[in-house]
């Protein structure tokens, strides 16, 4: 079981929106066994299946009886994530955890350390920039615990709402210079992203399709899935193009 969770210290810089398009798709195109643990406040991710997602399984199984959500979803308090993930009984290829959009408590920092690896939404602009350099600091806190316990543990950066303009760059050279591990692969700034389900993939053509999306929207989940399948050494069990 890999545990990763998207974390960031500055709400609004789309880490529920990752976890849902990128779960959707390790389930659905990879057929990975995945997990989310929705830790977060606001329970966005928990809400998206029960208040709009339940109603669309509900019409999908008068025609599939057994039509199924691709991937499991837990509301789980901040504490109880050590419980999960130490329970044989949740044996997952991937677990990702949503945390609340702050670093304020020990409870945020007692859940990073459960994680394999932490990924950072980054968005260019100023606010961003300077909300990253001091998550950082929390990032490489854990960094060095871990080495000296010998814990795996790794954290990277994602281009989040990426729009190819001058920020973008001025932000992809402060991370450099931050010495933060980038995904070469990213999201760009798209409406099909608002429409992340926890029933379908953005890469499935019909759902795509319905939402507004084009094939770049595949093209790029499927690069940031490759790409973290390959840095997480996870299982590759089937690929959909």
């Amino acid at each position: 079981m890999k545990i990763i969770s998207f974390a960031t210290q500055k709400g609004g810089s789309g880490k529920s929106t990752l976890t849902l398009v990128l779960a959707a798709a390790l389930a659905v195109d990879y057929k990975l066994k995945v997990a989310v643990l929705d830790c977060d406040y606001q329970q966005s991710i928990v809400k998206t299946r029960v208040q709009i997602d339940e109603e669309s399984l509900q019409l999908l199984k008068e025609s599939n009886p057994d039509a199924t959500y691709p991937f499991d979803i837990f509301s789980i308090d901040l504490n109880g994530i050590f419980d999960f993930v130490d329970n044989p009984e949740n044996d997952y290829d991937l677990v990702f955890i949503d945390v609340p959009g702050r670093a304020d408590g020990d409870d945020v920092f007692n859940a990073l350390t459960a994680c394999d690896a932490v990924i950072v939404p980054l968005v260019a602009d100023y606010l961003d920039r300077a909300s990253t350099a001091e998550f950082m600091h929390i990032l490489q806190t854990i960094k060095t615990e871990a080495d000296k316990a010998e814990i795996p543990f790794e954290y990277f950066g994602i281009s989040t709402k990426r729009s190819n303009n001058k920020e973008e760059q001025e932000m992809d050279d402060y991370v450099d210079a931050l010495g933060l591990a980038r995904f070469k692969s990213s999201l760009s700034y798209r409406a099909a992203y608002k429409r992340a389900s926890t029933l379908y993939s953005l890469t499935t053509p019909a759902y795509l399709r319905y939402v507004g999306g084009d094939k770049n929207v595949s093209e790029e989940i499927h690069a940031v899935c490759n790409e973290l399948i390959e840095r997480m050494e996870l299982p590759i069990k089937s690929v959909t193009e």
